[in-house]
């Protein structure tokens, strides 16, 4: 049963967020998760995901993999509106289950659709946003809503990212466009066949040296061969918004 958050401290759950007023909606999240005060709107997070302490970013129905990094002062996965309906504003396609609170303006809700108005432009849009694990967002990037960050892409700050990013590359611009990859392509296909962040990797920290690339991917090659590598298993939670009240309940991991 979920749990009045007021009963318990997130820190102990594995989340570090500055306020709970930061999550709208829900929140899953696996720990650890470093949120500060950026703000998150029905997201999901992976284990050891980490915002900048500093500024905000703002992050709308995105899924983030484990091990992403986001800079301060981004928007991603913003909600968008038809451009070529007779008005983009939401009186024309709004839903009561999608935007309550303006629904609570008598004003609004007299000019709105109704909630039997049938489907609604928000039902047959792409809503979702993903960063993948560990992907980089630079400080004040946008990221459109649809757009998938692939494993390990790095985005530069302030770049604007409208189509997908391919795994590993590094991309910057507005529009933001690959200009190089991280690794050879045969250490991408390397990497993605071993799928690290799948793992525990505590136990082995003090074999390898995480700067030498070739040395450490071969390393876990071997250890994942030999079957000594276990899986990641963080304790998962979601944290959900009803009224004014938070509540924690356990689930399975997301990965």
């Amino acid at each position: 049963m979920p749990t009045p958050i007021a009963a318990q401290r997130l820190a102990d759950h594995g989340l570090i967020l500055a306020e709970t007023s930061a999550v709208t909606g829900s929140l899953v999240f696996e720990r650890p998760a470093w949120l500060f005060g950026h703000r998150l709107k029905n997201c999901t997070v992976g284990a050891f995901s980490f915002w900048n302490a500093s500024g905000h970013t703002a992050a709308y129905r995105t899924h983030f993999g484990r091990y992403t990094q986001i800079g301060e002062s981004s928007i991603i996965g913003p909600p968008e509106h038809p451009m070529d309906w007779f008005s983009s504003h939401p009186f024309a396609f709004g839903r009561p289950q999608h935007l309550p609170s303006m629904y609570q303006v008598p004003d609004f809700a007299r000019l709105a659709p109704d909630a039997d108005a049938g489907p609604s432009y928000v039902d047959g849009v792409v809503n979702d946003t993903w960063i993948d694990h560990e992907a980089y967002i630079g400080a004040a990037c946008f990221v459109k809503r649809g757009v998938r960050v692939g494993i390990g892409a790095c985005v530069g700050a302030r770049s604007v990212v409208t189509r997908d990013i391919p795994a590993f590359a590094m991309a910057v611009g507005s529009p933001a466009k690959v200009i190089r990859m991280r690794f050879s392509d045969a250490i991408i296909e390397r990497m993605l066949a071993l799928a690290w962040w799948q793992y525990d990797l505590a136990p082995h920290k003090k074999q390898v040296d995480f700067a030498q690339v070739e040395a450490t991917l071969a390393f876990f090659e071997q250890c994942k061969a030999e079957g000594r590598l276990q899986p990641l298993r963080p304790d998962t939670y979601t944290l959900m918004r009803n009224d004014d009240q938070m509540t924690l309940a356990e689930r399975p991991p997301l990965f």
